[in-house]
C-alpha cells in the first residue's frame, strides 16, 4: 500500500500532497520545522522544530506545525487561529490549554490541518470528544487525559483518522478498552499504560488497525502475551526487556501477524 499526492488531495490536504512521498515501508514523518518566536494578538506562537518517525501507514510526508503558549481557549479565538494560522503550518498544537468546552471544540474539529494536538487537556466530556471527534485531519492527540471514560471513548473511537493518541491514560477497564478498539483508523497508541490485564487485553485485540502502541506495559507475561499473540495487526509497540522469558517463548512457536517496534512518540 502506498499513499500518493493524488490521495493526499482528495483527503482535503492539498499542503500535504506537496510533499507527500510514495514509500515502501511502514513509516511516516512528521517534521515541525522553524525555531523563531512570534508575538501576535498577546498570543505567543512557538514553530519548534521535532522529528516523529511513527510507524503506523505506508507513506512518508513532511509537515510543519504551529504551537500556541496560550493557556485558555474559547470558540471566537479558535476560529481566528485556525484563520490566522501560517500557511503550511499543516498542524494545530496546543499544549497548556486545559479545558476546553463543546463549542470551542466544534471550531477546533473544523481545522483544516493534518494534525490536532491538544495535549494540554485534562480531561473532557462525553459532548466536547464527540465534537473532536470530528476532526477531518490525519492525527488527533490528547496525551494529556489520564483518565478517560468509557462513554468519552466511544465518542472518540469514532474519530475517522489515521491516529488516535492516548498516552497520558494510565489504566484501563474491559469496558474502556473495548470502546477504544472500535477505533477505525490505523493507529491506536496508549503508552501511558503500565499494567493490562487479560479481561482488558482480549478487548483490546479486537482493534482492527495496524499499529498498537502499548509501550509503557512494564511486564508482558504469558497470560498476557498468549491474549496479544492473537492481535491481527502488523505493529507492536512494547519494550523488548518487558517481555518475560515465557512470553518470548510464546513468540517463537506461534504465528503472530505483527512484528515488536520500539518507542514511536519518544522524541515527540
Amino acid at each position: 500500500m502506498t499513499f500518493s499526492r493524488a490521495d493526499a488531495a482528495s483527503n482535503g490536504h492539498p499542503e500535504a500532497a506537496k510533499t507527500v512521498t510514495q514509500c515502501n515501508n511502514d513509516s511516516f514523518l512528521l517534521e515541525l520545522s522553524g525555531c523563531e518566536k512570534k508575538s501576535k494578538a498577546k498570543i505567543l506562537m512557538k514553530r519548534s522544530r521535532v522529528i516523529v518517525i511513527a510507524w503506523i501507514v505506508c507513506w512518508t510526508f513532511a509537515v510543519s506545525g504551529q504551537e500556541y503558549e496560550l493557556e485558555e481557549l474559547t470558540a471566537a479565538r479558535a476560529v481566528r487561529l485556525i484563520a490566522e494560522s501560517e500557511e503550511g503550518a499543516i498542524n494545530l498544537i496546543f499544549p497548556n490549554v486545559s479545558s476546553i468546552d463543546r463549542e470551542t471544540a466544534e471550531e477546533l474539529a473544523k481545522a483544516p490541518q493534518s494534525g490536532l494536538l491538544l495535549d494540554g487537556l485534562s480531561s473532557i466530556d462525553e459532548d466536547t470528544a464527540s465534537e473532536l471527534a470530528h476532526f477531518s485531519g490525519f492525527v488527533l492527540t490528547l496525551n494529556g487525559l489520564t483518565s478517560v471514560s468509557p462513554e468519552v471513548a466511544q465518542q472518540l473511537s469514532t474519530f475517522k483518522g489515521r491516529a488516535l493518541v492516548l498516552n497520558g491514560v494510565s489504566t484501563i477497564s474491559r469496558d474502556l478498552a473495548s470502546n477504544l478498539a472500535e477505533f477505525k483508523g490505523h493507529a491506536l497508541f496508549l503508552d501511558g499504560l503500565t499494567n493490562v490485564n487479560r479481561e482488558a487485553a482480549q478487548e483490546l485485540i479486537a482493534f482492527n488497525g495496524r499499529c498498537l502502541g502499548l509501550y509503557g506495559l512494564k511486564i508482558i507475561n504469558e497470560k498476557l502475551m498468549s491474549v496479544l499473540i492473537n492481535w491481527p495487526g502488523e505493529k507492536l509497540s512494547v519494550r523488548k526487556e518487558a517481555l518475560t522469558v515465557e512470553s518470548r517463548d510464546i513468540m517463537n512457536e506461534h504465528t503472530h501477524s505483527w512484528e515488536l517496534i520500539g518507542d514511536v512518540w519518544a522524541s515527540f
